[in-house]
């Protein structure tokens, strides 16, 4: 019976850490993953960044500041890509 229950106490100590090691494997995927992909800052850089351009007598009520480079354009022609197999 004793070795029964020290046996139960193992499997729910075991259980228990990979519950933990499991979730904490999710937390760093997330946080990998929200820095890696493009074009999108973290809270604490907008931020900064909102605050420091709203000073600024050249930004809009957006935080934003207006571009002096123009738009460019090219000719060619246009390349649809899909994820679809043949």
């Amino acid at each position: 019976m004793r070795a029964r229950d020290a046996a139960m106490r193992q499997l729910d100590r075991i259980t228990r850490g990979v519950a933990f090691a499991a979730i904490a494997g999710v937390g760093v995927l997330t946080a990998v993953t929200a820095y890696t992909i493009p074009g999108i800052a973290p809270s604490s850089l907008t931020a900064s960044t909102a605050t420091s351009n709203s000073s600024s007598s050249s930004s809009t009520s957006s935080g934003l500041q207006s571009s002096s480079t123009g738009v460019t354009t090219s000719s060619g022609t246009a390349v649809a890509v899909s994820g679809g197999s043949h």
